[in-house]
């Protein structure tokens, strides 16, 4: 919601990354109150604290009257109907509970990323969720919604009021018109509703598609190569099925533009003729590269098996470790994969490569972060 007001064209992707995984399979634990021996410690802490948060909440509202507690419900604003939903907008919040003698109820929603969400008074996800309590329950005066982020120590809160819900229905209202009027024109090729923007596009599943990002692309491949991409160069010419070729060799030099622009603002930055990017930092790493493969594996099957070990089709670190640490104990994960690391270089089956530098971009939770009253 809170992307599809930034770009209306906006469209989530499908994600691999390794911390959405993690997310998804938190949430389940959360859900289920159990352990799951495929998070970390950390991922498993996390979902500790959030339940642990949830009881403090639920053993401070008890103390002043009776608690109806609900999970995963679904969550409509409204009884319209679309082709492609049954409200305008609907959602499952991690918990809410509710005091029907207070009219009132609190929304509790937690975040496994390392990205801090937008703080809870504009949270459309939340405003969301808080006129669905007031749709389901309507002797419900007031909602209060949290947003937990254990990985990053972050907790947002803000009370809505039935007061709020005329103007909170009106802004998603909107949200949700024009992008359906968005996508509608980007599917017939008109994307002139598209607003490009840091970071959203890199989260798009349009970012292909999209003909402002595409223009945007066309300038920069002509200036960078004016040789190889010409001056007359535009999206129809890149999405013409004749000009394949061209569309390559833009892709191409925009790869090359990026990687050596990139490289440059690093090397800047590491001699000191640039400051650090505000919400950047300088990070130090040195990958590791197999040196012998059956030492390697020697040392892997003291924490593995044979046959765990052979799953592994294409050894890498990654597929290999994360065995060892689904095998170890609860607690010991991450230690126990030091420990292998730390073995299989000194049987000389691994080594460091050389120490490099780079900017990355920092997570941080807002500054304007508040401790909630409990």
């Amino acid at each position: 919601m809170q992307s599809g007001e930034a770009c209306p064209c906006y469209r989530s992707r499908d994600s691999k990354h390794e911390r959405t995984i993690a997310g998804t399979i938190a949430h389940k634990a959360s859900e289920k109150q159990e352990d799951d021996n495929r998070l970390s410690d950390d991922d498993a802490l996390a979902v500790a604290e959030c339940l642990d948060f949830y009881d403090s909440r639920l053993n401070e509202l008890r103390s002043q009257s009776k608690v109806i507690e609900g999970s995963e419900s679904y969550l409509p604003i409204d009884d319209l109907v679309f082709p492609d939903c049954e409200a305008t907008t609907a959602g499952y919040a991690d918990r809410w509970l509710y005091l029907p003698a207070l009219r009132y109820a609190e929304i509790i929603d937690w975040k496994f990323g390392m990205w801090p969400v937008e703080a809870a008074s504009n949270n459309l996800q939340g405003m969301a969720y808080a006129m669905g309590i007031f749709r389901k329950f309507p002797d419900v005066e007031s909602v209060r919604v949290f947003f937990k982020q254990p990985h990053l120590d972050y907790i947002t809160d803000h009370t809505f009021t039935r007061a709020d819900l005329s103007v909170i229905y009106l802004r998603i209202q909107t949200i949700v018109a024009r992008a359906r009027i968005a996508r509608a024109k980007a599917e017939a090729g008109d994307w002139s509703d598209a607003r490009p923007a840091y970071p959203l596009c890199n989260f798009c599943a349009n970012l292909g598609k999209c003909e402002k990002v595409l223009e945007f692309a066309c300038n920069v491949g002509h200036k960078f190569h004016p040789l190889g991409i010409p001056a007359d160069v535009n999206p129809s010419l890149i999405h013409d099925a004749q000009n394949t070729k061209l569309a390559m060799e833009l892709a191409s030099t925009l790869k090359v533009w990026c990687d050596a622009f990139k490289r440059q603002v690093n090397d800047r930055v590491i001699r000191g003729d640039a400051v650090v990017p505000e919400g950047y930092g300088l990070q130090t790493m040195q990958k590791r590269e197999m040196v012998d493969l059956s030492l390697y594996k020697a040392a892997a099957l003291k924490y593995i098996s044979k046959r765990a070990f052979e799953e592994c089709l294409d050894t890498t670190f990654s597929a290999v470790e994360k065995k060892i640490a689904a095998k170890a104990p609860r607690g010991a994960k991450e230690t126990t994969v030091e420990e292998f690391q730390a073995a299989a270089a000194a049987a000389g089956a691994t080594k460091l490569g050389e120490p490099f530098s780079f900017l990355k971009v920092r997570s941080e939770k807002p500054k304007t972060s508040e401790p909630v009253n409990q």
